[in-house]
């Protein structure tokens, strides 16, 4: 089995995990990179750098990415950065003949150019990130991640075992070294981007060391608060509700391109008002990203709270959210929640799905819910057996990893319909993009 893989999560993970999945089924490594900066996480793998440039026509972007912050800059031009980095992709899988590729994230251009080649020529692509519980476990699908990914799908496929609620592991050590090299790539991308700007259109944002500055700093006061308990937790009361309220990351992918509102302020002026009315005297309660370090305005009857929102689920009477991880804690707590948006989670029975025209509605009925701490199990139990694997891609155990590439394998061996390529469409393809082949670094 081939395999290639793209810009790493800053870290070895897909490297180690390759050279576990090689030993297993025979084959070989390539790493595809936006940036000869990612040589870093490679560590001696053989390696491919895309060389910028534009083809035509144009590749339309698919729907779901329009809104995308990389897209929206100059759509047209995208379009063209797009096709030319599809043609490239295409030409290194028929070179590696590659079966399956490993890819950090399916919101990254650099993704959907490698999900569209590979779509056409029959290379199972594996999406990762990190999982829906942090530094234990990793998410893992060949159906897409959070919005892209179905639990009802996933549930069709029973040759997926993955994880079951008694293998939960616990908290996982960062991988040693990760910040350090963290920084030094981030000095080598800025110099890689500085003799090339136009590497910058296939990666999915600027680093600004100012901004991760604030983000480590935001970090660490929250796993400081993470398990504080405010003594603020009240009983349980039809005659006045709690309702949590988390906002998330506005410049978040998630966030932009399946959020109904521009900004977490409007999310925030729409949600609680309504709350309000439909349940006078209810206690809205409201807490930021851990990494948000911007400021907004409370309307009459909401409050800000830190920590860890566990602390408030034997108050809460229901959790509102766009698409959140959190609202899949939430969720397997037994908790009521309403989702704007989709996620890996939101297609379950005891979802509340609504959008800005039947909030209000939907709003009552949950309120009127009960908990369901069952449906909570079922819905966890599923989540890590089709969509979590141990470890977090930044921390994680080389028991971790075999694991995971037997997930993996389960994956793709029960792909049929997308299993690897046969040696006549190769050849088609090869034949096709010859000599129309994107340059590439050496």
């Amino acid at each position: 089995m081939n395999i290639a893989y793209l810009d790493p999560p800053y870290s070895r993970y897909f490297h180690k995990l390759c050279a576990l999945l090689n030993r297993r089924t025979g084959g070989t490594t390539v790493a595809l990179l936006s940036s000869p900066a990612y040589r870093l996480y490679a560590h001696g793998d053989a390696t491919r750098v895309w060389k910028p440039g534009e083809a035509q026509p144009p590749c339309p972007v698919p729907p779901e990415f329009e809104r995308a912050e990389w897209v929206q800059a100059d759509p047209q031009r995208f379009g063209r950065v797009l096709a030319h980095a599809v043609q490239w992709f295409k030409a290194r899988f028929i070179e590696r003949r590659i079966d399956v590729c490993l890819l950090f994230s399916d919101a990254r251009p650099l993704s959907l150019a490698a999900h569209i080649a590979a779509k056409e020529m029959g290379v199972v692509c594996v999406f990762f990130e990190r999982g829906a519980f942090r530094l234990r476990t990793a998410s893992l699908s060949t159906q897409g991640l959070n919005a892209r990914f179905s639990i009802g799908l996933a549930r069709e496929c029973d040759h997926i075992t993955g994880l079951v609620e008694a293998g939960l592991p616990a908290r996982r050590p960062i991988e040693r070294g990760l910040r350090r090299r963290f920084v030094a790539f981030m000095a080598a991308n800025a110099i890689a981007c500085a003799l090339d700007p136009r590497r910058r259109t296939m990666q999915h944002k600027r680093y600004h060391p100012f901004n991760y500055i604030r983000i480590a700093v935001s970090q660490f006061l929250s796993e400081r608060h993470l398990n504080e308990e405010h003594g603020d937790a009240e009983p349980s009361s039809r005659d006045r509700p709690t309702v949590i309220l988390p906002l998330q990351l506005q410049t978040d992918s998630q966030f932009i391109m399946h959020s109904p509102f521009k900004h977490n302020q409007e999310l925030v002026d729409f949600v609680v008002p309504r709350v309000l009315a439909a349940a006078p005297g209810a206690r809205v309660l409201v807490k930021k990203h851990p990494m948000d370090v911007r400021s907004y305005h409370l309307p009459a009857g909401a409050r800000w709270v830190e920590g860890n929102l566990a602390r408030f689920y034997p108050s809460a009477r229901l959790l509102v959210c766009l698409n959140s991880t959190v609202g899949f804690e939430a969720a397997w707590h037994g908790k009521v929640v309403l989702c704007f948006g989709e996620s890996f989670y939101t297609d379950d029975p005891h979802i509340v799905r609504a959008d800005t025209s039947d909030f209000e509605s939907k709003l009552q009925a949950a309120l009127d819910r009960d908990d369901d701490t069952d449906a909570g199990n079922t819905l966890k139990d599923a989540v890590l057996r089709y969509y979590q694997s141990p470890g977090d891609v930044w921390a994680y155990t080389q028991a971790d990893l075999q694991h995971t590439a037997d997930i993996v394998i389960q994956h793709v061996t029960g792909r049929e319909h997308l299993a690897f390529a046969p040696d006549e469409l190769r050849a088609a393809a090869s034949d096709d993009h010859a000599t129309a082949s994107p340059r590439e670094e050496a």
